[in-house]
């Protein structure tokens, strides 16, 4: 844990490097401290079809940290801080970025790895 998963409008794969955007996102969650580095998990998928807004926004990236239960407010938005600085350069010329932190409904939460 966490899971990083970000949606971008596929249109930026032309201005900016997805690949640099994935890693950094990911060592911004690692460079929080509140994970082990190893439990990070992150990915990245093109949305070909949007609409946002009444239209003047024509591209967006939204970043969605899963995790489980247990962390501070504090705690979350240390975690979303640590993601933005890690990817902030590279998104300067993007129209909308956002980021957000949910929590895992833990109970019915399931992980199974060989």
């Amino acid at each position: 844990m966490p899971h990083l998963v970000i949606e971008y409008a596929a249109t930026l794969q032309q201005q900016l490097d997805i690949q640099t955007l994935v890693r950094n996102a990911h060592q911004g969650a690692i460079n929080s401290g509140l994970f082990n580095p190893n439990a990070v998990k992150t990915r990245a998928y093109a949305c070909d079809n949007y609409v946002l807004g009444t239209g003047h926004v024509s591209n967006f990236i939204h970043i969605r940290i899963s995790i489980m239960p247990g962390r501070t407010d504090e705690q979350k938005q240390q975690l979303t801080q640590a993601v933005w600085h890690s990817i902030a350069a590279l998104v300067d010329n993007v129209d909308c970025v956002s980021l957000e932190v949910a929590e895992l409904h833990q109970p019915s939460y399931l992980k199974q790895e060989r």
